[in-house]
């Protein structure tokens, strides 16, 4: 299944953005945005930059996320 995460930009190199995903680097498509920087946030589905995102929100999304699967796989055992 495929889900739109926001993700931290690491790097850019032309029209690829290297993204955090869960400790990992991963390089995705720019979607085309420009004025973006290491640092920022942006939405990523299916390999493609969606869209930019405030830092809060991304941040208090990654949270809730990781919480989520925390008690998911606690309910699994």
């Amino acid at each position: 299944m495929c889900r739109a995460e926001p993700r931290r930009i690491l790097q850019l190199d032309g029209s690829r953005l290297e993204v955090d995903l869960d400790g990992e680097p991963l390089w995705v498509g720019s979607g085309g945005m420009t004025g973006l920087a290491p640092g920022d946030y942006v939405v990523v589905y299916a390999g493609q930059a969606v869209e930019r995102m405030d830092r809060d929100e991304a941040e208090d999304i990654i949270r809730f996320n990781d919480e989520l699967e925390g008690m998911l796989e606690a309910a699994s055992q």
